[in-house]
């Protein structure tokens, strides 16, 4: 980037005040050489909070650029000529800047003259203005225009969007009038790396997206903003192939952890945060309705015509975006500010990045290896997977995440094996997770928020386990569990299943949780493990004694059930918790013996 280039950041905005705050302090914060790059922006501001308009005034007065106020471009007035004493004509016309005027001065007075002056201002608006005024369109109804927005999901009515895509196309014009080398194009509910803008300029592609994840409803992965096909296709498909459900499942998992690795990719959909050079922009590059298609909303609408217009897209995943999707999604823009300093070698000085290697022992996690591993991006420096014989795409999908695969033979005993995890361990920081486990985004950002108050006075970080939930999505059974320690203090597990391990020090109990999502049908493997230990006369701890007595009850085996719960509650170590649960469970089994009454005796 030798030659000084002319970059317009601009954005459409009707946004909430805090969310707005938070979009703008990233763009004051992105790191640009002004030696190499000059921005400009520009903001059409259509919110319906006063706050929200004074933090766009406020952010021009400070960094330049200007404001336009959405109804000035819906609704352009009359031109108006008027002559000025000393016979020159001044032309008045509906324009870009918050005062809503723009002058020009014309030297010649003869009538041809203005007239031509008229004809070039009325083409201007023609090619800058592209939509029709609300009298006169039947898609811009005021009445209509009503976006929702709330925890659960955005509603766009159709007629907004294209009142959307009409402002999108203004800025298009805008940047083409005045001579932009590249326009970034974005929405206002995204907080930026500090990093984007330059990363997105360093290539030739003439449209490029900055990736950004989201969780279209609360509980669900996150999923791109780009795409593959058609309107929201994430797998390749000939037309000649016929895929079963499961391998559009398989391809559009595999396009996705492709979007995990850094690099710049090519895509068939994009859009919120994209740069567009200036060829691309003189090619006609738009977001206005392409009339014969159905495809919703005026982001598919720019790619089919870009597409068209011979115009690929691409999206660059260096420094994916924070979106802001819902209000309670601002709690987590401080952690990923802090994430982003890190990364981009900024922070407080003398600060240290603290590594933590994540370690797992699996066994044909297909289905669910890949969601765990995207949960804990930027948390884990290292991935150690512990694999004790798989024989799907457990490894090849390990593979894609850089994981360091380690082959252990499997000998009956969960204690041992998570060990052996622990020491193939490296940072200062061990922590352990299943496959069918993920770090919810709340909890995730809260664990990026503590890696960052870590240090040698910390020996671990006790979080909460979230087993079970009710129709309400409500948390309806969770322990505590310790999951993150210091390796040099050596810490070991116990327990050849229901294994535990054993901590000492300086633990802090942390409200981030683990979320458990099943995807096996529970085997009788725990089963057999515990029959082949008290075959082998193995010496069991009230703690086994319990387990054992629920895994007897799980496989309908209520005699052995009752026997062991009855030796767990008669040894008197067990915790409180599990007392009471072993004597409801101990009466619903001699319920099911047909000894109801003895079962009402065990809980009293």
């Amino acid at each position: 980037m030798s030659a000084l280039q002319r970059i317009l950041i601009a954005s459409p905005v009707r946004q909430s005040p805090n969310v707005l705050k938070a979009f703008l302090s990233s763009l004051s914060s992105l790191s640009i050489r002004e030696d190499e790059i000059e921005v400009s922006y520009v903001f059409i501001d259509d919110n319906e909070v006063q706050a929200s308009s004074k933090q766009l005034r406020a952010f021009v007065r400070k960094h330049g650029g200007r404001v336009v106020k959405a109804k000035a471009i819906e609704k352009p007035k009359k031109t108006v000529i008027q002559r000025s004493r000393a016979g020159a004509a001044s032309v008045s016309v509906n324009a870009e800047d918050t005062a809503g005027t723009l002058e020009m001065s014309i030297v010649e007075t003869p009538r041809t003259e203005i007239s031509k002056v008229e004809a070039s201002i009325s083409s201007l608006q023609e090619s800058i203005v592209t939509v029709s005024t609300a009298e006169d369109d039947p898609r811009v109804n005021e009445n209509t225009q009503v976006y929702t927005r709330n925890e659960y999901s955005h509603y766009w009515p159709e007629e907004y969007i294209w009142r959307v895509a009409a402002l999108k196309d203004w800025i298009l014009s805008y940047a083409i009038e005045e001579a932009f080398d590249a326009l970034f194009l974005l929405d206002s509910d995204l907080v930026l790396h500090p990093a984007t803008l330059t990363q997105l300029l360093n290539g030739e592609e003439e449209i490029v997206a900055n990736l950004f994840w989201t969780r279209w409803q609360p509980g669900t992965i996150e999923m791109p903003q780009v795409w593959l096909r058609d309107e929201y296709t994430l797998y390749e498909e000939s037309r000649n192939e016929q895929l079963t459900e499961e391998e559009k499942q398989r391809r559009s998992a595999d396009f996705m952890r492709r979007l995990r690795k850094k690099g710049r990719y090519e895509v068939g959909g994009l859009g919120a945060c994209t740069l567009i050079r200036r060829s691309a922009l003189e090619k006609g590059v738009r977001f206005a309705r392409i009339e014969n298609l159905t495809l919703w909303g005026e982001d598919r609408h720019f790619c089919v015509r870009a597409q068209a217009l011979g115009v690929k897209l691409h999206v660059d995943t260096h420094y994916p975006a924070y979106h802001i999707y819902r209000d309670s999604d601002l709690d987590g823009v401080t952690a990923f500010l802090q994430s982003a300093s890190k990364h981009t070698g900024e922070g407080t000085e003398g600060s240290k990045h603290i590594l933590i290697s994540l370690c797992m022992i699996v066994k044909n996690e297909e289905k669910s290896l890949a969601r765990c591993l995207d949960s804990v991006r930027e948390i884990a420096d290292e991935i150690v997977i512990v694999d004790t014989g798989s024989t799907d795409r457990t490894r090849e999908i390990a593979k894609d995440y850089n994981c360091r695969i380690v082959d252990y033979a499997w000998k009956d005993h969960f204690g041992d094996a998570r060990n052996f995890a622990f020491s193939q361990a490296e940072g200062e920081y061990i922590l352990w997770l299943d496959a069918d486990d993920v770090f919810e985004e709340k909890d995730r950002q809260q664990l990026l928020d503590w890696r960052e108050r870590l240090d040698s006075s910390i020996d671990g970080l006790s979080m909460e386990y979230h087993l079970a939930f009710d129709g309400s999505g409500n948390v309806s059974h969770k322990l505590r569990r310790n999951r993150l320690v210091r390796r040099d203090k050596g810490f070991e597990w116990h327990g050849a299943v229901h294994e535990y391990l054993a901590v000492s020090g300086n633990i802090i109990h942390t409200n981030i949780a683990v979320t458990h999502k099943k995807d096996k049908e529970y085997t009788d493997r725990n089963l057999r493990i515990y029959k082949r230990l008290e075959e082998q006369g193995e010496a069991f701890t009230a703690r086994d004694q319990y387990y054992y007595a629920n895994e007897l009850r799980d496989h309908g085996l209520n005699e052995e059930a009752v026997r062991w719960y009855t030796r767990f509650l008669d040894s008197g170590h067990g915790w409180i918790e599990d007392n009471l649960l072993a004597c409801m469970k101990l009466a619903e089994c001699m319920g099911r013996l047909g000894d109801e009454g003895a079962g009402a005796c065990s809980l009293i």
